[in-house]
């Protein structure tokens, strides 16, 4: 079995990424950092639930080479930012519950639990 990506709205496997990569591209937005060419980290996240007004951030992955220099952080800053820019009044990501460095992130972040679902936790973050 591959590992698998949960975002939220559907599971995919990792060697179905490409069209996990296509409904990113079609429904959501992508944030990069890159130095000298090299992608660092990126985001992925939705902002189109504009009935709710509800964002949802999917993904963030920071290269272990420059993580703890708060590339991640950043990312979820600008993301943040941007929804309160369109309107949305709250953001929600999954995380797994073993994955400590991105509770962490989420909750310095402002997000708390909302609720939890198998093993993941589901984190809320009111932006108003």
């Amino acid at each position: 079995m591959h590992p698998l990506i949960n975002d939220g709205s559907g599971t995919y496997e990792m060697a179905d990424l490409n069209a996990y990569i296509d409904k990113i591209t079609d429904k959501g937005c992508i944030i990069t950092i890159t130095e000298k060419g090299e992608l660092q980290a990126f985001l992925a996240g939705y902002a189109n639930d504009y009935e709710s007004k509800t964002g949802f951030l999917s993904m963030t992955v920071v290269s272990p080479l420059v993580r703890r220099m708060g590339y991640g952080r950043r990312l979820m800053e600008f993301f943040l930012t941007d929804l309160v820019h369109k309107g949305f009044e709250r953001c929600l990501t999954e995380v797994k519950e073993n994955n400590t460095p991105a509770i962490n992130t989420c909750r310095r972040a402002g997000f708390h639990e909302l609720d939890r679902k198998g093993s993941y936790i589901i984190l809320e973050k009111r932006l108003k």
